[in-house]
């Protein structure tokens, strides 16, 4: 991305978001790095890279070369989550982490990221993490979602 030429608002804030608190996703990283297969490294960094805005699988599939099914398959033989869910981790780990860095409330973080409504993000951090987004701030917040994403993915 060149600034000036054809700027696109979307991707000059999803730069921005990515890169604030840059250092606790390159902890994440780095962490992984020593746990995980390198393959799992690679889908990681796309779903990262996803993470803030509303991108489904077929995206992730196609920046991986692949086709949806093929890499629900893959996911499988590495035995890690699920694509989709693995996109819901880092959309919560995202949230939670700017939601520490900001002071601002997750539901309104979670809007701002493309949520449709904070009750949306409510309603995934409760079926993915089977708790309450509140329960999960108290339990460490974006430090316990690492914990999960680190778990499903060694």
């Amino acid at each position: 991305m060149v600034p000036g030429v054809n700027d696109d608002f979307d991707s000059i804030d999803a730069t921005i978001l990515r890169s604030i608190d840059a250092q606790r996703v390159r902890r994440l990283r780095e962490r992984l790095r020593r746990t995980a297969h390198p393959e799992v490294l690679e889908i990681f960094d796309h779903v990262l890279d996803l993470a803030t805005g509303n991108s489904a699988v077929p995206e992730l599939a196609a920046r991986l070369d692949r086709t949806r099914r093929s890499l629900e398959r893959r996911c499988v033989l590495l035995g890690i989550a699920s694509p989709e869910t693995l996109l819901s981790l880092a959309r919560i780990y995202t949230v939670q982490r700017l939601a520490e860095w900001s002071g601002q409330p997750s539901g309104a973080l979670a809007h701002a990221l493309g949520f449709s409504a904070p009750s949306n993000y409510r309603q995934l951090v409760r079926t993915i993490l089977g708790y309450p987004p509140s329960v999960i701030q108290r339990s460490g917040g974006s430090d316990r979602v690492a914990q999960v994403i680190l778990k499903q993915l060694s």
